[in-house]
């Protein structure tokens, strides 16, 4: 096939879609493909039309890349792309927004509440009020750990909060789930092995993702709880998700699980998680895109046949 991989964009996140980006080109090059690797900052849908690719593959996260703006702008290029729509990014990646849609469906959250610049989202104080030492302070619309604080005394609060608030008007404000950090890879309603991440820091922030050598994973542990699977699954399913995503959750001692967030397009660099968890089915990279692709392209002959 001959496919256009979109890495890049202007996100924080910018210096690890690129990496995903060259890593998906050369594993997709080297299975046989023509592929053709842009820069979505660089570059825009006139230019994505005339490659002639069959399908694009995008690779760009954080903000414009997974929020929705990549995807409705592929849409009214009429170029498929693999991953879910314009209104599944969005959803996804408003962390507010997840975690009340996955409330309302009665999956496993944290406790949580929102913050703005003026204080308390309305009706959001009795929630806040109800929150316990230590507390996860996050952006609402950033990835990667981008702004995230651990507050573990009272006088680390409003830092923390003012730090999030650099990021956006929001920031989540939620309950620290003590326990096991976990993620389920979901390709098209399909749960991939889980993978159990275990930093050798406090916690599995931006440098234990993606520069720390010291961080150790765990695909297939065999002491979960069963039905971590089925919840990632769900969890996709309440969003319409599609194509390659991963769900990240956490795991309390008495081995309840707690969604975290919805990724629709996860990382793919050499430290990333969904590639670790195809491994351990004997996929290599390129196999799990082609397999993304592949569903995307019956879709769209399904829907053409229609």
């Amino acid at each position: 096939m001959k496919i256009l991989v979109l890495a890049g964009g202007t996100s924080f996140e910018r210096e690890v879609s690129l990496e995903s980006g060259n890593a998906v080109a050369s594993a997709l090059d080297e299975a046989g493909h023509t592929v053709v690797l842009m820069d979505s900052a660089e570059s825009g849908p006139d230019a994505w039309q005339q490659t002639g690719c069959e399908i694009v593959l995008p690779m760009v996260h954080g903000t414009d890349g997974e929020d929705g703006v990549l995807q409705a702008q592929l849409q009214s290029a009429k170029l498929p792309y693999v991953g879910s729509s314009p209104a599944a990014s969005r959803r996804t990646f408003d962390k507010p927004t997840t975690i009340e849609q996955l409330r309302t469906a009665g999956l496993p959250v944290a406790n949580s509440g929102v913050y703005t610049a003026d204080g308390p989202l309305p009706g959001h104080q009795q929630r806040l009020d109800q929150l316990h030492l230590p507390i996860v302070v996050k952006p609402s619309r950033q990835g990667s750990s981008v702004g995230i604080s651990i507050v573990r005394t009272a006088d680390q609060m409003l830092p923390a909060i003012q730090k999030a608030l650099a990021f956006g008007e929001e920031c989540l404000v939620e309950d620290y789930i003590e326990g096991r950090e976990i993620t389920v890879p979901v390709i098209d309603g399909d749960a991939f092995p889980i993978v159990e991440i275990l930093p050798a820091t406090d916690w599995y922030d931006f440098n234990a993702k993606y520069n720390d050598q010291k961080t150790d994973y765990r695909v297939s542990p065999s002491d979960l709880p069963e039905g971590i699977s089925q919840i990632a699954v769900a969890a996709c399913e309440v969003f319409g998700v599609k194509g390659i995503a991963r769900v990240d959750l956490r795991v309390d001692g008495n081995g309840q699980p707690r969604i975290l967030e919805v990724n629709t397009i996860p990382g793919m660099t050499t430290h990333s998680l969904v590639p670790k968890s195809g491994a351990e089915r004997g996929l290599s990279l390129a196999q799990i895109c082609e397999l993304a692709i592949n569903n995307e392209l019956t879709r769209a002959d399904a829907s053409q046949s229609d």
